[in-house]
């Protein structure tokens, strides 16, 4: 079966209400992350539009129900105070990590938040925002950037939409400390002396988004190329123990495909690399058409209990995140299995979203 019939059987499947609800597994519990999650899957393949125009209404209504009007936070049903243990995956974590997803999943729907994000309105003060900055901590790359992503996509949604003039200068600090920041040797951040290339690679993927989006130079190219293919797992992931996953994949093929776009180096060692990873991705395809994080392992997003999944059952979180990682790998490989979906990305700044460009196959 065709890749976009099998994962839209697969999101079919979940969805409970004509109003945007979805399960985020069978026999998963409704999360709102399952909704955001749905729209995204289905725009990469380029199924939304087929939607009714009234249906998306009703889903963007759902999402935006959720959004509280104090705040601007979208406090789905699987943001549980008491459940949020981790301490890494917090409440402040867990809830802009939910508004993150929500806002795009809002714009492919055709509508925006009920509400101003409030909440971010805090980092459009310079001092506020540095001292913020300067809390980071190095030694937790891969979740750093997360929290970084998050903050530079919500001044980019105050800019662009909600028409905040401070957001601006805003933007300029917070590119400024990370340009101040970033390790020469590697290309990324953290790995000077904080920690491993491979959280810090799975961090930096996220702020570099930022760097994408608004045209921002990115630096020391090479080295972060050299960085990224020298930690490719002989499986084709990036999982430093083998057998891959949904995280690390997205991560480290969204520089890949990036960098093979902004640089002529090591163009076929990037193809090689991106032709490896492919049927590491395909083989975590289950026959209902989703896809599992890592094969035999139970599956919970960030330790929220409403995702929890268990052993090789799909879930849409990773299907989500495979489907935008064979989105990204047909921008530079042309295979069958990838060429023959006319793949769409996010159309604002978040995690799904990349510029789409023609790409010269035997460079």
């Amino acid at each position: 079966m065709h890749i976009s019939q099998s994962v839209c059987d697969f999101i079919g499947a979940r969805c409970t209400s004509t109003g945007g609800e979805f399960t985020m597994c069978e026999g998963g519990q409704v999360t709102l992350y399952s909704s955001c999650f749905s729209a995204m899957t289905l725009n990469h393949l380029d199924l939304l539009s087929d939607l009714p125009a009234s249906d998306r209404a009703l889903w963007a209504d759902y999402i935006n129900s959720w959004q509280d009007g104090e705040t601007g936070l979208f406090i789905g049903p699987e943001i549980v105070p008491e459940e949020l243990t981790s301490p890494i995956h917090d409440y402040e974590h867990c809830t802009m990590h939910l508004a993150a997803h929500a806002l795009p999943a809002l714009s492919l729907l055709g509508a925006r938040p009920r509400y101003p994000l409030r909440f971010a309105h805090k980092f459009l003060d310079l001092s506020e925002l540095r001292a913020w900055l300067e809390a980071r901590d190095w030694r937790e790359a891969w979740v750093e950037g997360n929290n970084l992503v998050f903050v530079g996509q919500f001044l980019v949604h105050m800019r662009d939409v909600e028409g905040l003039v401070d957001a601006s200068p805003a933007l300029e600090l917070y590119f400024d400390w990370l340009d101040s920041q970033l390790d020469p040797e590697t290309g990324l951040w953290g790995t000077n002396g904080f920690c491993d290339a491979f959280p810090a690679m799975c961090g930096g993927y996220h702020q570099l988004i930022l760097y994408y989006y608004e045209g921002r130079e990115v630096l020391f190219k090479e080295r972060l190329i050299n960085t990224v293919l020298a930690l490719q797992h002989p499986d084709g992931g990036w999982n430093p123990n083998g057998g891959g996953g949904a995280c690390e994949a997205v991560d480290a093929i969204h520089i890949l495909a990036n960098m093979y776009k902004q640089t002529d180096y090591r163009r076929s060692d990037i193809r090689r690399s991106l032709e490896r990873a492919l049927p590491s991705i395909i083989e975590k395809q289950m026959p209902d058409g989703g896809f599992v994080y890592r094969l035999d392992t139970p599956f919970s997003q960030m330790g929220i209990h409403k995702t929890s999944c268990p052993r090789n059952v799909s879930h849409l979180f990773p299907t989500w995140f495979y489907v935008h990682a064979l989105a990204l790998i047909s921008q530079v490989v042309p295979d069958p299995r990838v060429k023959s979906v006319n793949w769409r990305f996010n159309d604002s700044c978040s995690m799904g979203w990349h510029m789409k460009s023609a790409i010269n196959h035997q460079s």
